[in-house]
């Protein structure tokens, strides 16, 4: 009998160091085993939290996600996101939909764990309308959180937590432990769920806000997530239909990243996750286990004009930020966000009227030298 089943004993699970999937060849230690399917969801888009070239399997200096792997087997999801997560404290963000129920936008009753790092993304409070929005389809039914850093002696140092999200609020979360990198690094939960990071990367996407390819990385976040979590009633849920969609996000689960999965179009961070709705970016921000996109997404995008400022973004997120975009394809080379030069505009404030006339009648007259 599998040790994921839901008779398993918690006192054995939290005891493994590391585990191996029977038949499938998975070790939980932080790095693409051979036994994964193809990803589910690439990152198409540079980072700009970062971009890690230490290539160590502890401290890194960059945070990215390129590539997202689900799997089902012996009783467990298994997750694998192939990247790299800061050693500064920043927070990679974990959502999985695998019941029925579950919250398309983040609730304020949700367990407080992580020192409110799951209520910080949720309502402000029960009145409140604003708390990050997933996409229509998805309604996560677990988080999971995971940051590294400096533990205050100079070693690399792991946490993570969890929590339920059931339909209404309460449920359920705790602080799963503190783990390191690699195999010997595991972070293992009472509950059953496993974590391993390996920061190794130094590949995949680069740094800043244009178009990039996450392919091709075998390093990242692993995480085990025992069926009887997620099948809280053990109703024997037939686990077919998983999807996640993870980001990294600031230290204070404050300030979301523009590393997503699946992947936003080219641009920059996003920013408030409470005044975050994913329906209103461009593509599916989460993966489903099954599907194989195969390549790297690619987004129409071009100059988007706000004020004067130019950015690089999609129509859609262009438009929805208050921008004016100027077709795709296009760039923000020959600054085309300038306020035109304009003969007569006395007074130079942007537009020709009466107080250019009023202007120009004051010196009327003068002799100009």
């Amino acid at each position: 009998m599998s040790i994921w089943t839901r008779t398993a004993s918690l006192s054995i699970v939290a005891s493994l160091p590391s585990i191996c999937m029977a038949g499938v060849g998975f070790q939980v230690d932080g790095a693409l085993d051979s036994g994964y399917s193809p990803p589910v969801a690439l990152q198409g888009t540079a980072t700009n939290f970062g971009n890690n070239d230490f290539g160590q399997p502890g401290f890194g200096n960059g945070s990215e996600m390129n590539a997202m792997h689900i799997e089902y087997t012996d009783g467990a999801i298994v997750i694998f996101v192939a990247g790299n997560l800061e050693s500064n404290y920043n927070k990679a963000e974990f959502f999985i939909d695998a019941r029925p129920g579950g919250q398309n936008q983040l609730l304020s009753n949700n367990p407080d764990v992580d020192f409110e790092g799951l209520l910080r993304m949720g309502n402000s409070n029960e009145n409140a309308t604003d708390g990050l929005i997933f996409d229509a389809g998805f309604e996560p039914d677990l988080w999971i959180t995971v940051t590294c850093g400096d533990d205050g002696t100079g070693g690399f140092v792991t946490y993570a937590n969890y929590a339920e999200l059931r339909t209404e609020g309460e449920g359920s979360g705790a602080f799963l432990g503190q783990g390191s990198s690699g195999a010997e690094g595991i972070i293992n939960g009472e509950n059953g769920i496993q974590v391993a990071i390996d920061n190794s990367n130094i590949g995949g996407v680069g740094s800043g806000t244009g178009a990039d390819c996450g392919l091709g990385v075998t390093t990242g976040i692993e995480i085990v997530i025992p069926n009887f979590v997620v099948d809280w009633d053990f109703e024997g849920l037939p686990f077919d239909d998983i999807k996640v969609c993870a980001f990294i996000n600031g230290g204070g689960h404050d300030f979301i990243s523009n590393q997503v999965l699946g992947s936003i179009p080219p641009g920059d961070n996003l920013g408030e996750p409470r005044g975050l709705n994913f329906n209103l970016i461009t593509g599916n921000q989460y993966g489903t286990m099954g599907d194989n996109p195969g390549e790297c997404p690619e987004f129409a995008i071009g100059a988007c004009c706000i004020g004067t400022n130019c950015f690089i973004a999609s129509g859609e997120s262009c438009e929805a930020g208050g921008g004016t975009y100027n077709g795709d394809g296009s760039s923000c080379d020959d600054d085309p966000c300038a306020i035109p030069e304009c003969p007569t505009d006395i007074n130079e404030d942007g537009v020709t009227n009466v107080d250019d006339l009023l202007e120009l009648l004051s010196k009327f007259g003068e002799i100009c030298v």
